[in-house]
């Protein structure tokens, strides 16, 4: 696996397909319902304000409606921009949350494979396909592992005379130096 400098990390874009979509539904839904409500309370209110005014005969300066519109306008636009705030911080939560299940569940494997552990982990849930990714590679280290450990034993104390079993060990010690070219690997 080629490093990733720090810079290179910035620009990775992370997409996946299933979180995206939901909170994207959530989204239109949220913006549908709020619209909705917002040209609801802008009829009901504009519609008293202007039945208030509908039969009155003397007018004073002071009885401003497009400063009443105004401010009704201005309420529902305040709440709307609060709704928004209040489903960005959501989002960023619930998004927060998947990307940190995920990487507890590579720090699992991880961890684990840092204490020479390459058995299957049970409790990492296959929920992405870079958890899928991950265990595989644990799979194959712990195939390729064992293969050394067999290779290894069979390796004799002091260098063969015959050509035949200089072959064999020569084989052995193509299968302790595999990185992972093997088909077992990955």
């Amino acid at each position: 696996m080629i490093p990733i400098s720090a810079d290179d990390r910035r620009q990775t874009i992370y997409v996946d397909h299933i979180v995206q979509k939901w909170l994207l539904v959530a989204l239109v839904i949220l913006e549908c319902t709020l619209t909705g409500l917002a040209i609801w309370g802008l009829y009901a209110e504009l519609g008293e304000i202007i039945e208030r005014n509908t039969y009155r005969i003397h007018f004073s300066p002071d009885d401003n409606m497009l400063r009443e519109f105004f401010i009704e306008g201005a309420k529902i636009l305040i709440g709307a921009g609060v709704v928004n705030l209040v489903a960005i911080i959501l989002a960023d939560r619930i998004w927060g949350w998947y990307v940190k299940s995920i990487v507890r569940g590579i720090d699992k494997v991880m961890f684990a494979a840092q204490n020479l552990d390459l058995t299957a982990q049970r409790d990492v849930k296959r929920a992405h396909a870079v958890l899928d990714r991950v265990l595989r590679w644990q799979r194959a280290e712990g195939l390729r592992l064992r293969r050394i450990r067999h290779s290894v034993r069979h390796l004799p104390d002091t260098l063969p005379a015959e050509p035949a079993e200089r072959k064999a060990v020569l084989a052995h010690l193509r299968m302790v130096n595999d990185r992972g070219a093997h088909p077992l690997g990955e």
